[in-house]
C-alpha cells in the first residue's frame, strides 16, 4: 500500500477538530470505504466485512477520530488493517 487509500483521505477532509468517531465520522467512513472497496471485494456484502474490520482495529488503536488523523500516514499501512483485505480475499 503506497498510496492512502480513499476513505482514509476522506476522513482526513471531514475532519473537523472532533475528539470522539461520532455517527457522522462513522458514516462517512464507511460511505467511502465500501465504494472503494467494492471495486475489488465483488460484493456489498464483502465490502461491508472489509470496512468493519477496518474500522474496528482502527479504532482500537486510535479511539477517537484526532489521533487517527494525527496517525494516516501509519493507518496507511498498518498491517493489521492489511490484513482486513487478505481476509476478504483470501489472497
Amino acid at each position: 500500500m503506497k498510496k492512502i487509500p480513499l476513505f482514509l483521505l476522506l476522513i482526513i477532509l471531514s475532519a473537523s477538530c472532533k475528539n470522539t468517531w461520532n455517527q457522522e465520522d462513522k458514516d462517512a467512513f464507511y460511505q467511502a470505504c465500501t465504494e472503494e472497496a467494492r471495486t475489488w471485494a465483488g460484493s456489498q456484502e464483502k465490502a461491508k466485512a472489509y470496512c468493519d474490520c477496518v474500522f474496528a482495529k482502527m479504532e482500537k488503536k486510535y479511539p477517537n477520530e484526532e489521533d487517527a488523523l494525527e496517525h494516516i500516514d501509519i493507518l496507511a499501512k498498518d498491517t493489521d488493517l492489511i490484513k482486513c483485505k487478505e481476509e476478504i480475499t483470501g489472497k
